[in-house]
């Protein structure tokens, strides 16, 4: 399986947003003050949610499909993304609370 989403299944992922008030696609901030336009932010992300337009990176306003997996917020050498929302899904899914994380246990 691609690591990355070609255009062709963007378009066709598209029908997620048909789904309504059943899922909310998560929005990441840049900070177009201390954004370089590097684009090391690009490469990484999974659903192809950003790009780099005058030297600066940005939401693709197209198709924001945005699954808040974080990878622009680690990778950006200028710390200047964040993630705004998260994706949501409220119709067939349900959140677990997991609690905080803990070392595994031994057995």
């Amino acid at each position: 399986m691609s690591e990355h989403l070609t255009i062709k299944k963007r378009i066709y992922i598209e029908s997620f947003n048909k789904l309504g008030r059943d899922v909310t696609f998560g929005v990441v901030v840049i900070d177009q003050n201390t954004c370089d336009g590097c684009g090391y932010c690009i490469k990484p992300c999974p659903a192809h949610s950003l790009e780099v337009v005058n030297k600066k990176a940005r939401m693709v306003e197209e198709l924001p499909f945005c699954i808040s997996c974080g990878d622009c917020v680690a990778i950006c050498p200028q710390h200047s993304i964040e993630i705004k929302e998260f994706i949501k899904f409220t119709k067939h899914f349900y959140y677990l609370d997991r609690g905080s994380a803990e070392p595994p246990r031994k057995f």
